[in-house]
C-alpha cells in the first residue's frame, strides 16, 4: 500500500521528490518556508532582480495530485522530532530534508543585501529605487556575477570586489575566466580584485561571498554531517526513515564527498531521494550501482550561457597535475576550452548565447586529437 510521507523544503530538490512520490502514489506534506508558490531560486539573480518577472512567473508547476502544499510552514525540532512550529503537530512517515543553503556572511558585511529568495530580491530593488548610488558586490563567484550582470542590465553602476585575482575561481580556469570578465567589462561592470574591499559608503552593498548548507535541523536530529547532510546514493542519512536531499545533502562516493550544486543536479538528488523512501518501503527495487555523471555546472551572465563539464578548475596549478587548459574558441561572445590530462579530455567549458555550442561538452572522457 503507498504510504505517506513529508518533504521538508519546496525548492527544487524538494518539489522533484515530492513528485516523485505522487506519481508512486503516495501522499505528501510538502513544506514550504517561504509564502511564495515553489518557484526555480536560480532566477533570484536573474529575472527577479531586475524586476522582468515575479515568483510566480517562474513557478514550479500546478501541486501534483497526492501533495498537500503548506506555505510559509516553519519546521522546527522538538524533543528530537520534527514538529511544525505552528501547530506542535509531531511529523511521521519517512521525512525527506530539502533544506537547502544559505548565504554565507562575515561581520563586515552584516547590514549588507544578500541574494538567495524572491523576497531578497524585492529587498534588494526596493533600496536600489530609481538607480543612482551604485552598487558594490562582494563577492566575484557565480552569484555575484549574475548579481553584477542583472542590476547592470537594469542600469545600476556596479563594481564587484574581490580577494581572489579572478572571477568564479571555483568554477572556470584562469582563461575562461578572464574572457568572461572583459564581456562584463565592456557591458560596464567595474572589478576591483586581488584586495580586501574597499566599499563605497553611498553605494548599496550586496554580499554575494557564497552558499553553506543549511544544516540546522539535520543536526539537531543527531545525523551525520560534514559541510552537508551526509546521504547515500538513495538520500539515506545516518538515521532510518531520514533522507536528504538538494543542497543540504552531501553525497557519499566510495571514501569520498561530493555536492553539486545546480538546478540539474538538485532535481535529480529530489528523483534518488524519493526512490530511496520507495525502496525502503518495498515498493520499488534499488537501483543498479552506476558512476556518477561528469560535475556539470552553468550559469547565466551578461547574456551569455556558461557550461561547465568535469574538472575545469585546481587541475593544472598543483605541481605534478599534469592538466593543460586549451583554448579552442575564443571571440566576442563566444568562447569554448578543454582541460587534457595525460591525452584525454577531463573537463570543458562553452560560454555562448545558446549552450555548448559547438558540441565542446562531449569531448569529455574522450581522447584529445585536435
Amino acid at each position: 500500500m503507498p504510504g505517506h510521507a513529508h518533504v521538508v523544503g519546496a525548492g527544487p530538490a524538494g518539489w522533484a521528490a515530492a513528485r516523485q512520490l505522487a506519481r508512486a502514489g503516495w501522499s505528501v506534506d510538502l513544506h514550504a518556508g517561504e509564502a511564495h508558490h515553489p518557484y526555480n531560486r536560480v532566477e533570484v539573480s536573474k529575472s527577479l532582480l531586475a524586476g522582468t518577472a515575479t515568483a510566480a512567473d517562474h513557478g514550479l508547476g500546478a501541486v501534483p495530485d497526492g501533495v498537500t502544499l503548506h506555505l510559509g510552514d516553519r519546521i522546527v525540532v522538538t524533543r528530537g522530532h520534527l514538529t511544525r512550529a505552528a501547530t506542535g503537530e509531531e511529523l511521521s512517515g519517512p521525512i525527506i530534508l530539502a533544506t537547502g543553503a544559505i548565504p554565507r556572511t562575515v561581520p563586515s558585511l552584516a547590514d549588507a543585501h544578500v541574494l538567495r529568495t524572491a523576497d531578497d530580491a524585492s529587498r534588494l530593488r526596493e533600496t536600489l529605487g530609481g538607480g543612482g548610488r551604485g552598487v558594490d558586490v562582494v563577492g566575484a563567484g557565480v552569484l555575484g556575477m549574475e548579481a553584477a550582470g542583472s542590476l547592470t542590465d537594469a542600469g545600476q553602476r556596479v563594481r564587484v570586489h574581490d580577494v581572489a585575482p579572478e572571477i568564479m575561481s571555483r568554477m572556470l580556469p584562469d582563461g575562461a575566466a578572464a574572457w568572461l570578465r572583459g564581456v562584463h567589462e565592456r557591458r560596464g561592470v567595474d572589478f576591483a580584485l586581488g584586495a580586501e574591499p574597499q566599499l563605497d559608503g553611498d553605494a548599496v552593498t550586496v554580499a554575494a561571498i557564497g552558499i553553506r548548507p543549511d544544516t540546522e535541523l539535520a543536526e539537531q536530529l543527531g545525523l551525520e554531517v560534514a559541510d552537508g547532510v551526509v546521504v547515500d546514493e538513495l538520500g539515506r542519512t545516518s538515521r532510518p526513515g531520514i533522507y536528504a536531499v538538494g543542497d543540504c545533502a552531501k553525497l557519499r562516493v566510495g571514501d569520498c564527498l561530493r555536492r553539486d550544486e545546480d538546478l540539474a543536479s538538485a532535481r535529480a538528488s529530489g528523483i534518488r531521494g524519493a526512490t530511496g523512501v520507495l525502496v525502503d518501503a518495498g515498493e520499488t527495487e534499488a537501483p543498479g550501482a552506476h558512476a556518477p555523471a561528469p560535475a556539470r555546472r552553468w550559469s547565466v551572465q551578461a547574456g551569455l550561457r556558461v557550461t561547465t563539464v568535469g574538472e575545469v578548475v585546481g587541475t593544472g596549478t598543483e605541481p605534478g597535475a599534469g592538466a593543460e587548459h586549451i583554448v579552442v574558441v575564443s571571440e566576442a561572445e563566444e568562447f569554448e576550452s578543454v582541460v587534457v590530462r595525460d591525452g584525454l579530455v577531463i573537463g570543458a567549458v562553452a560560454v555562448a548565447k545558446r549552450p555548448n555550442p559547438r558540441g565542446i561538452a562531449a569531448a569529455v572522457g574522450h581522447p584529445w586529437d585536435r
